[in-house]
């Protein structure tokens, strides 16, 4: 019997502390409000997008999620455009978020504060409209519209023309926090600011390429980077993990 109980524990330890090392993953579904920061932007106007993510932990205080964001972003002004725009677009993230929680409390469950940093790719196709009449005035999918290259701002894109979607760099960071449900269920808030490296969202700009001094127009392409998209969802996670291994990292 001894000597049997030498044989069993030492194996129970090598199968704890493999099962401690061995991560599951999680899959989060969100559901958001949107807003948009840009010529045409205004606070006031929201659209419904929806998020699904793929989560998975790499240590006890860093996760890594890939997600995929889509919706509809609109928003309109007076003076001096006097227009309104309507956007499709659906984007993918690369997100790295801090687990702030487990650095003061390592035991803590209940619940976790997580800010995050992501690189990403949106593809969007926007149309404005007048804001009095409703005439179409412009579009990012006409005929001299081109895909740019990742990092360039201004000037003729590279690519064909007549394009449909326009693809663009963005930065997506923010700060999400999740109330623990169950041992595998969670509600997660998120509050994020998705910064794209274009000024092309509303498909208006202060600048024009023909005209320097003219203000929109089927040129326009802003040589400013700032336009943006704000979202505050609320959603669901679910761990795949199995009981055995419920303290494993990150998830």
């Amino acid at each position: 019997m001894i000597y049997f109980s030498y044989i069993i524990l030492p194996c129970n330890g090598f199968a704890q502390k493999q099962f401690r090392y061995i991560d599951g993953y999680s899959i989060n579904t969100s559901l958001g409000i949107a807003t948009t920061i840009g010529e045409l932007g205004h606070l006031g106007t929201f659209n419904p997008v929806i998020s699904i993510a793929v989560e998975k932990g790499i240590s006890q205080k860093i996760n890594l999620m890939f997600e995929s964001n889509f919706g509809n972003l609109s928003g309109y002004e007076n003076e001096p455009y006097f227009s309104r725009f309507k956007c499709e677009f659906f984007q993918s993230n690369l997100l790295v978020s801090l687990n702030l929680s487990r650095l003061f409390e390592e035991s803590r469950r209940t619940s976790i504060f997580r800010p995050y940093l992501g690189i990403g790719m949106i593809w969007f196709h926007t149309d404005v409209y007048d804001l009095k009449s409703g005439a179409f005035l412009r579009t990012t999918a006409d005929g001299t519209t081109r895909h740019t290259s990742i990092f360039q701002q201004a000037g003729i894109g590279v690519g064909s023309k007549g394009i449909y979607y326009t693809r663009e760099l963005v930065v997506p960071f923010g700060f999400m926090t999740e109330l623990w449900l169950s041992k595998r269920l969670s509600t997660v808030f998120d509050l994020r600011y998705s910064w794209i490296y274009n000024d092309k969202l509303d498909a208006t700009t202060a600048y024009n390429l023909t005209t320097p001094h003219k203000i929109g127009g089927v040129n326009s392409y802003s040589d400013t980077a700032n336009d943006a998209w704000i979202n505050l969802s609320v959603g669901l996670k679910y761990k795949f993990v199995s009981l055995r291994i419920m303290k494993q990292r990150g998830i």
